[in-house]
């Protein structure tokens, strides 16, 4: 059975190899042309970043798309018009509204004190002296674009700075918690506005901290584009202010946004010394160790670069003119395609290095091709498939950014497939011509040179192209292949390895049960953004009750008794829940039914007219925002009550509670629904961890799928499904250690390590099936050999790609270098450690060993004539034996020159299948 598999697998490589192969041929002939005409188009692809439209709304991003709140929000909306130009009220709005808000921090620990009220009443009129101006460039006071209420400016938190309130403090009248009775406006309620609370018997001891917030109307696109304007004059002034009294902390409602936009801004700036660093790696990787000035292939390393490069450039360009809106975190995308490509580039210089020396540049470009061009298909047709899963996804940052990744990989793909192997076709047909690696220039070889030379001049002036793979590799391709054997190879070695494994799985998965959904806000931004300082004082010294709207959206006969009965009981239901506060509910109904004067429930029609007249009261007015009735004022078609969460900090624990309202909502008779602005953001919490398996479960499925078309082998299917699901795992358990929590962010992160896990297993497996040896040990050795170096060396690019992040102040970007430098950690473990060791354990068979033949050095019988009538021979450790006597006159090999591959050569004697 296990050769019916390898015959499938020799089979379905030979037939994709030769495609490549003959594509490679064709490259080597046109080189320059390919290499101007990618150039070309990447850069005319990147002259579609002029529409670039980049997205900064924190909510839009990292929110669910179409998500039920959303929905729930935009009936709200319908329902209930806005009435912020007129009679304002925070909780009743569908959304979080346009602001500018401070948090007070009184230096004598009590906002009740007198001296502070003082000073705080300066702080409220600084607050309306505040102008900005409208898009004509007309001057705009507070007064004419704040919310409305009860005929002045919706200040949240002027109770403390309002007449009544002083006098109370200054007389030691009890002041009522957490509503205070004002003699015009009613009860108003202030429990979520004040920090740091004291409270005994209901009533207000000391609070540390207190909120001001100026609402800003929102009733018009005037009005809506004029507040953004005053929330930067307000951000600008209130910088300048201070206070011998207190100290502030501030925000406005785009701050968050704006803030994160900044910090991933200046980060990005990080990229030109990345893309430094990478060049100077891969020239410094590709420099062979033999001082050589026509072997040096350096240069391949800068055009290695650049093409991975200019496929960013392309994919920006034309993401860009495609209309895909550029949010934040796809400001990481050239660091990871970067680190893509260069992966690549280190795989096609592993097949030309791989090639015989011997061959014309067609027949070694054709060679390069056919194994490592089908080795970077693979795992580009692996990432492309890993993020067209992403662009699925419900969050728009995941979606957006898969597709700018998705496009850079096709494109990353082309180049090193078109630039940069004609780049290696050009290198390799100078070496032929004996020129100079920097001038181009051609130089003699060393032994043609007359001994009176210098050292100098021999060392800078004179060269020759490499005859062995050995001369064509830098140190640090030979550091590698001589360690990683040795490491592996040894049973102590494999039963280690395989014990050290079993240990990460257990502890990954140990990991994953400690695992946190939920992004955390304060995150976003960097620890000295004025925002990390509001949240901070907000996070921890006030509490975060949710107000949840119970919205009824259809035509109900409130007169009736056994309508308000079956509403009451279902609101008691409601307040009996343990995350909801049992002494908080505005509810418009109860009220009127206390009002004994205009209560009337004769009819309908009488119920509304008294709820009319209820609605005229000044204290009143508050509840004209719950009832919606029709113009013929027979009806009521829609109305809300509120009632408020405990504080829940959680964010597991909110998208629970978000789902429990709407469970106990939709377990009335009546059509009610609950809401919240706050539920916008509990939506991805509930999200996350099923998109997040849903996107993976694609991601894998294609994965399977093309690992099934490239390497059609059980075994090998077996080993890189597995693989990736242990380093899916890993990650998944590590996010904890690093203090990461399953979010919008860091699903990016996993669908990636999808692509790069079946990178680096691909890369082995694939090398394991191209080589050769008497056993499983020797064909892993010879495996390693071939893929063991660009698998080493695109996982230290890959690092040297993100490690500069280690420094980025956004989360976004640092969070993408923890979990970048763990999927590369695990991913080149796996590769280098235990896949060696289980395919040398139960890797695929090797073919038959056939029989040996003796091949010696210098063996006539064993060379060939070429046109210019020199013989050549061949004595490597692993190569075609070429047929004897074989002329070639037209300077290219003939077919029938290929011969069966030798498996193993010991001290001259060679292991083969069938005859040479």
């Amino acid at each position: 059975m296990g050769n019916i598999f390898n015959v499938c697998y020799d089979k379905a490589e030979e037939k994709i190899g030769a495609v490549f192969e003959k594509y490679g041929r064709f490259v080597a002939r046109h080189p320059w042309k390919i290499v101007l005409i990618g150039v070309f188009l990447n850069g005319l692809l990147g002259i579609g970043m002029l529409r670039l439209n980049v997205v900064i709304d924190v909510q839009r991003v990292y929110t669910p798309i179409g998500s039920q709140a959303s929905k729930d929000g935009d009936m709200v909306t319908n329902l209930f018009p806005d009435t912020s130009g007129s009679n304002f009220i925070g909780y009743q709005m569908p959304n979080f509204g346009r602001y500018g808000e401070v948090i007070i921090i009184p230096k004598g620990g009590n906002i009740l004190d007198a001296a502070f009220l003082t000073e705080l009443t300066s702080l409220y009129s600084f607050l309306l002296s505040i102008d900005t101006t409208d898009q004509n460039g007309n001057t705009v006071s507070v007064n004419d674009i704040c919310a409305r209420s009860f005929g002045n400016c919706a200040i949240d938190g002027d109770v403390f700075v309002d007449t009544q309130f002083i006098n109370d403090v200054n007389l030691s009248t009890a002041i009522p918690f957490p509503y205070y009775n004002h003699a015009s406006r009613g009860q108003i309620y202030y429990e979520q506005i004040v920090g740091g609370t004291v409270v005994s018997s209901n009533t207000l001891v000391s609070a540390n901290l207190l909120i001001l917030r100026v609402n800003l109307r929102t009733d018009s696109d005037y009005f809506t584009e004029t507040a953004k304007n005053w929330q930067d004059s307000f951000l600008a002034k209130i910088k300048q202010y201070s206070s011998s009294n207190f100290d502030i902390a501030f925000s406005h409602s785009d701050s968050l946004s704006e803030e994160l936009n900044e910090n991933v801004s200046g980060d990005i700036l990080i990229f030109s010394i990345t893309f430094t660093i990478m060049i100077t790696y891969a020239c410094v990787a590709t420099m062979t160790a033999r001082c050589d000035v026509v072997g040096q292939r350096s240069n391949l390393g800068f055009a290695g670069v650049l093409a991975a490069g200019l496929a960013i450039v392309a994919a920006f360009g034309l993401g860009s003119a495609c209309g895909v809106e550029f949010v934040s975190i796809v400001g990481v995308v050239p660091f990871l395609i970067i680190g893509i490509g260069v992966d690549d580039m280190f795989m096609l210089m592993s097949g030309i290095t791989n090639t015989n020396y011997d061959d014309c540049v067609e027949t070694r470009i054709g060679q390069t091709m056919k194994t490592s061009g089908v080795s970077i298909t693979i795992t580009s047709l692996t990432d492309l498939l890993a993020f067209a899963a992403g662009a699925s996804s419900i969050f728009l940052s995941v979606r957006n950014f898969c597709i700018y990744c998705g496009i850079a990989v096709v494109f990353c793909y082309i180049n090193q497939a078109t630039i940069f192997i004609a780049c290696i076709a050009i290198n390799e047909k100078r070496t032929d011509d004996n020129r100079h690696y920097a001038s181009c220039f051609k130089v003699k070889e060393p032994q043609d040179e007359s001994s009176n030379k210098s050292k100098c001049y021999m060392l800078c002036c004179t060269g020759r192209k490499p005859k062995n793979q050995s001369e064509s590799e830098s140190y640090l391709d030979k550091f590698p292949r001589w360690l990683i054997p040795k490491l592996i190879l040894t049973i102590p070695a494999k039963v280690t390895i395989i014990a050290l494994f079993a240990g990460y799985l257990g502890v990954s998965i140990w990991g994953v049960t400690r695992m946190e959904q939920g992004l955390d806000l304060q995150n976003l931004v960097s620890e000295s953004s004025y925002y990390y300082n509001y949240r901070e004082h907000l996070d921890n010294n006030f509490p975060i009750g949710t107000p949840v709207s119970l919205v009824f959206d259809g035509v109900l006969t409130y007169s009736d008794s056994s309508v308000q009965t079956k509403i009451d009981t279902h609101l008691s239901s409601i307040k009996a829940e343990s995350t909801v506060q049992d002494s908080l509910e505005i509810n418009w109904l109860t009220e009127y039914k206390n009002d004994a004067t205009n209560y009337k429930d004769s009819t309908e029609q009488d119920f509304i007219s008294g709820l009319l007249d209820f609605l005229h009261i000044t204290s009143n007015t508050r509840f004209q925002n719950d009832i919606v009735i029709n113009n013929s004022n027979t009806s009521i078609i829609a109305s809300r009550i509120h009632v408020m969460s405990e504080s829940i900090k959680q964010s597991q624990e909110q998208g629970k509670f978000m789902l429990r309202m709407r469970e106990l909502a939709s377990e009335s008779s009546f059509s009610i629904f609950a809401f919240s602005p706050a539920f916008l953001f509990y939506e991805q919490y509930v999200a996350i961890l099923s998109q997040t398996l849903q996107t993976l479960g694609i991601a894998v499925a294609m994965v399977f799928l093309v690992t099934c078309i490239f390497m059609p082998h059980p075994l090998l299917l077996l080993y890189i499904t597995t693989t990736v699901a242990m380093i899916t795992v890993g990650i998944f358990g590590f996010l904890s250690f690093l203090g990461l929590t399953l979010s919008a962010i860091t699903m990016i992160h996993i669908i990636m390590s999808i692509g790069f896990s079946v990178d680096f297993a691909a890369h082995i497996c694939h090398g394991y099936m191209i080589s050769s040896g008497k056993n499983r040990n020797e064909r892993m050795k010879s495996g390693i050999i071939r893929a063991g170096v660009p698998i080493f060396h695109g996982a230290i690019s890959s690092l040297l790609g993100v490690i500069m992040l280690a420094a980025a102040k956004s989360y976004i970007f640092y969070s993408f270098f923890l979990v970048m430098s763990l999927v590369i950690t695990f991913g080149i473990l796996h590769a280098l450690f235990l896949l060696p060791v289980i395919l040398s354990l139960i890797g695929p068979s090797p073919p038959g060993t056939g029989s040996k033949v003796d091949v010696k050095q210098n063996d006539p019988s064993m060379s060939y004539s070429e046109s210019n009538g020199t013989s050549k021979y061949k004595n490597e450790s692993v190569f075609h034996i070429p047929r004897p006597s074989v002329s070639i006159g037209n300077g290219y090999p003939e077919k029938r020159r290929s011969s069966p591959i030798i498996r193993q050569c010991e001290d001259g004697i060679c292991y083969f299948t069938g005859n040479p």
